[in-house]
């Protein structure tokens, strides 16, 4: 595990958007069968379905293309994934309690569970502690880097609430990027089918 890379948020959320611009259709497919899922089944698919979201964009990563099964692959990892979400639900909450700034610092330590997860095979409470063990080395960059993604959002809420399509994919694609850089991937394709996109 690198976790010495300097964080850059521009770059990162750059190559989500190249990614995602690489197969928008897919990623806007993609982004609306979760989010109908995750209205369905509330919180309790949401965790899987975000490590389907890592599995689907560290494919298009690693081997240059984009398969809509990739978000079923995270009900492979069930109980993990959902203890993620629930744990970090709950401390985010508790940081919000206690104003917006402990929140975004909740948010920045556990920014990588679902990559460690999903990349590592990591259990939810090792994943969640690789995640906490990394950030905190650049915490303020890390906390940077989560205001920004915020920001894409909530520009992506204000586009009539469509562009979250595009947000919530360039948003993974920005975390998976982060992740290669600083963790890098243990999973690598017997056979890459296409181009690599991340520059």
């Amino acid at each position: 595990m690198a976790g010495n890379a300097s964080v850059t948020p521009g770059r990162w959320i750059g190559t989500g958007w190249e990614i995602v611009k690489a197969d928008l259709g897919n990623y806007i497919l993609i982004t609306v069968m979760a989010l109908l899922l995750a209205m369905v089944g509330t919180f309790i698919v949401a965790g899987p379905l975000i490590a389907g979201l890592f599995i689907s964009v560290r494919r298009r990563m690693l081997e240059g293309r984009t398969e809509l099964g990739d978000l079923f692959a995270g009900f492979n990892l069930f109980i993990d994934a959902f203890l993620i979400f629930i744990l970090l639900s709950i401390f985010a909450l508790i940081g919000l309690v206690f104003l917006v700034l402990p929140a975004l610092v909740v948010i920045a330590l556990y920014l990588f569970p679902f990559a460690f997860l999903v990349d590592r095979k990591l259990g939810f409470w090792d994943a969640m502690e690789a995640s906490r063990k990394l950030v905190v080395q650049d915490l303020l960059g890390w906390i940077l880097f989560v205001i920004l993604l915020i920001l894409l959002n909530v520009l992506g809420l204000m586009l009539a609430g469509v562009g979250v399509l595009i947000t919530i994919p360039v948003t993974v694609g920005a975390i998976a990027a982060a992740y290669r850089d600083v963790v890098g991937f243990a999973y690598r394709p017997p056979e890459a089918r296409g181009p690599v996109i991340i520059p």
